[in-house]
């Protein structure tokens, strides 16, 4: 194999960099979609946590959104084209805060049922995802 020129060298480079930024934006749709889907469904489980003091009426709805989650991967899976850097650093910062703000709700809420832990940690997530949507869909 030989040394490249200073040209192809370049031209191998600008077609990496051509790639990351296809990787990026193929990425960047189904990932925020899949993660608003997350949010929001962790988000109104957590909602109704904290309005509905009937422990089976709360695990009804709690299942109910996360049968979201289901269809949200089967989506990001089949339309995701490719992985990014981006990508990972987002889905490890994103689904953290959403599986932290569920599980203080859930905590709080059981051992305290009139808190408003609850309504805070669904708050969190509806403003987070918007802020977070904005990182990952960045360029």
């Amino acid at each position: 194999m030989s040394t490249p020129t200073p040209q192809q060298a370049e031209d191998l480079l600008s077609q990496v960099e051509s790639h990351q930024t296809r990787a990026r934006s193929g990425d960047a749709w189904p990932l925020v979609t899949m993660l608003f889907v997350y949010s929001a469904a962790v988000s109104v489980g957590i909602l109704a946590v904290g309005i509905i003091e009937d422990n089976t009426t709360q695990l009804i709805l709690l299942g109910a959104g996360g049968a979201w989650l289901v269809p949200a991967i089967i989506v990001y899976v089949v339309k995701a084209l490719s992985w990014s850097r981006r990508s990972t650093v987002l889905l490890c910062t994103w689904l953290p805060l959403i599986f932290v703000a569920f599980f203080i709700a859930i905590i709080v809420d059981s051992f305290t049922p009139t808190s408003w832990v609850p309504f805070a940690a669904a708050g969190f997530l509806w403003v987070l995802s918007p802020i977070m949507a904005l990182f990952g869909l960045r360029r």
